[in-house]
C-alpha cells in the first residue's frame, strides 16, 4: 500500500497588531535565558544588540553594519565576538535547553551535515582551498561541521564546529594559528569525528530527546561514525554511496579446522568463498518490481514529494566479512529513474515502512535550516578570524528565536514562515534614527575608515617595494660586474 501524507490546510493568520507589539518582550525574554552564561554585565548588554542586528533587517549582517544599524559602538561589539574569552559551552547548553522544550519529540532526529563559506583572504582560521557545499566545488573556504535537530514542530541547529584542514597543523601554519587564537589542545579531526563528538556532548546534556539520526554520504559512508551513533543507543538513517557492499541474506561463518600444521587458525572466514557480496546499486537493478512502490515522503511548499521506494533487510559487509543486519533503503526519482540515493539504517527489523519513508525526508530539514540560516541571521556574513569569533557568532540563537515564536504562533497562525516572523519582528526592533545628520555621520565615518585603510595598504605596500630595493641591492653587492635584471616597480600613488 503506498504511503500517502495529508493536505496541508488553507493558510490562516490571526495575529493582531498587539502580538507583533509583544514581540520585542519575547525577544529580550529569550535573551534573558542566556544571560547567566555571561560574566559581566556589558557582555549581556552585547549579546542582545548582537542577536537583535542578526535578526534586523540590516543587509549585510557583519559586526561593523550591524552596529551602525542598531547605533552602538562598533569596537567594543567587535571585541566582543571576535576577542572577548567568554565561553560558549554555557550558551550551547542553554540553547539546546531551549530547544528541547520548543521542538522536542521522542521519535525527532538528530541531523548532521557540514556548511561552507567562501573567504576571499587567507588569514581567517581553517580556510584553505576544501571542498565548498555552497559553490559546489573546491573553493578557498571554511567549512563548519553543524549538529541539528527535527521534528514535527520544526528544525534548527544545536551545535557546531569549525573544520580545520590537516595543513593548519602543520608547522607552516604556526603563525597563523597563534594570529587566530586556536586552542593548542586541538588535535585534526576529521569530519565525521567532529560530528559524532557533538552529538556525544548533545546526548549527555540531555536536554533534546530523539531516536534517530539523520547524515549524508559522508558520514554515512564511515562504518566509524554509523557505530558510534548506534553506540548512543540511537537509530542512524544515514545516506551512503552506490557502491557500498552488502549481502542480500545472512552470511556463514566458520573456522577453518586445524590440519595439525603451523598455527591453529582463530580468525572466521565466509563458510562459502565464492558468496561475494554485492555493490547496493547492482542489488537496486536486480529488485523486481513488487519491491518498489510510489510514495509520498512528505508534503512540500509546492506539493507532495513523491518517489519510488525500496525497503529490504540486508548484512552489511565489512573487510570481507558480515556486519550488522540493517535496512537498506533505496530511493529513485520519478522524474528521471536514473537518479537513484541510497540508506542505511539500523533501525528494527520492526519499523514500519511509514516510518522509514518519514525519514528519507529528514535530510531536507538541515538543508533549509542553512537557506534560512544565510537568508534571514546572517549565517555566512560573520567576518571574524580568530577561533573563537567563529564560534561566537550567534547564529543558532537567532535562527531559533524566530523558531521559538512560530511555535508559540502556531494554534492562531499555523502557516506562518520564519522569514514572516523576522519580518513582523523588524516592524518593532528599535534602530537608530536616519536622518540628514545621522547621513552625514556616516559618511563622515566611511570616510575616515576608507583613509585608514588606505594608509595602511601604502605602509605595507612601500615595504615590499623597500625589501625589493634592498633584495637588488645585495645582488649587486654580491655580483658587482653584473648588470641587475630590469623589474618594473608598481606605481605607489
Amino acid at each position: 500500500m503506498d504511503i500517502v501524507l495529508d493536505t496541508c490546510p488553507a493558510p490562516e493568520c490571526n495575529l493582531t497588531p498587539r502580538d507583533v507589539s509583544s514581540l520585542l518582550d519575547q525577544l529580550a525574554a529569550y535573551h534573558a535565558h542566556f544571560g547567566p552564561a555571561f560574566a559581566r554585565s556589558e557582555q549581556t548588554y552585547r549579546a542582545e544588540m548582537y542577536l537583535r542586528g542578526l535578526l534586523s533587517e540590516c543587509e549585510r549582517k557583519s559586526i561593523e553594519p550591524m552596529a551602525l544599524h542598531l547605533g552602538v559602538p562598533i569596537r567594543p561589539l567587535q571585541h566582543f565576538i571576535g576577542q572577548s574569552t567568554w565561553s560558549i559551552e554555557p550558551i550551547v547548553a542553554q540553547h539546546q535547553l531551549l530547544v528541547g522544550s520548543t521542538l522536542a519529540e521522542e521519535d525527532g532526529a538528530f541531523l548532521v551535515d557540514e556548511c561552507g563559506v567562501v573567504k576571499q583572504g587567507h588569514d581567517s582560521v581553517g580556510v584553505a582551498p576544501q571542498y565548498c557545499g555552497s559553490v559546489g566545488k573546491v573553493a578557498n573556504s571554511q567549512v563548519g561541521v553543524y549538529l541539528g535537530y527535527a521534528s514535527r514542530k520544526g528544525y534548527t541547529l544545536l551545535d557546531g564546529q569549525l573544520f580545520l584542514p590537516e595543513l593548519w597543523f602543520g608547522e607552516a601554519y604556526a603563525a597563523k594559528r597563534a594570529a587566530t587564537e586556536m586552542p593548542t589542545t586541538l588535535e585534526s579531526k576529521t569530519k565525521p569525528e567532529i560530528a559524532l563528538e557533538l552529538l556525544r556532548q548533545a546526548v549527555a546534556r540531555g536536554s533534546v530527546r530523539a531516536r534517530w539520526l539523520a547524515a549524508d554520504a559522508l558520514y554515512g559512508n564511515s562504518p566509524a561514525f554509523r557505530d558510534g551513533v548506534a553506540a548512543l543507543s540511537l537509530y542512524y538513517f544515514t545516506a551512503i554511496s552506490c557502491d557500498t557492499l552488502i549481502w542480500r541474506r545472512q552470511v556463514a561463518l566458520l573456522v577453518p579446522s586445524y590440519t595439525g600444521k603451523g598455527r591453529k587458525p582463530s580468525r572466521v572466514r565466509l563458510k562459502t568463498p565464492s558468496n561475494a557480496p554485492d555493490q547496493v546499486d547492482e542489488l537496486a537493478k536486480r529488485l523486481p518490481k513488487s519491491a518498489w512502490k510510489r510514495t509520498t515522503i512528505k508534503e512540500g511548499s509546492k506539493g507532495p514529494c513523491v518517489s519510488d521506494l525500496a525497503m529490504v533487510r540486508v548484512t552489511e559487509a565489512r573487510d570481507g566479512l558480515p556486519g550488522p543486519r540493517l535496512w537498506l533503503v533505496i530511493r529513485r526519482n520519478v522524474a528521471d529513474p536514473s537518479d537513484v540515493r541510497y540508506y542505511l539504517s539500523n533501525a528494527p527489523e520492526t519499523t514500519t515502512e511509514a516510518e522509514l519513508a518519514r525519514l528519507v525526508g529528514m535530510r531536507w530539514p538541515v538543508e533549509l535550516t542553512f537557506e534560512q540560516g544565510k537568508g534571514e541571521v546572517g549565517m555566512e556574513d560573520y567576518e571574524v578570524r580568530s577561533w573563537q569569533g567563529w564560534h561566537h557568532h550567534m547564529v543558532m540563537l537567532a535562527h531559533h528565536f524566530l523558531v521559538w515564536v512560530r511555535v508559540a504562533w502556531k494554534d492562531r497562525a499555523p502557516a506562518v514562515t520564519l522569514n514572516q516572523v523576522r519580518l513582523l519582528l523588524t516592524s518593532v526592533l528599535p534602530r537608530a534614527a536616519f536622518d540628514a545628520e545621522r547621513a552625514l555621520c556616516l559618511v563622515q565615518y566611511y570616510q575616515r575608515r576608507n583613509h585608514a585603510a588606505y594608509l595602511s595598504h601604502r605602509r605595507r605596500k612601500l615595504k615590499e617595494l623597500e625589501a625589493l630595493v634592498e633584495q637588488e641591492a645585495q645582488k649587486r653587492r654580491r655580483y658587482p660586474g653584473r648588470p641587475p635584471k630590469h623589474r618594473p616597480v608598481a606605481a605607489t600613488s
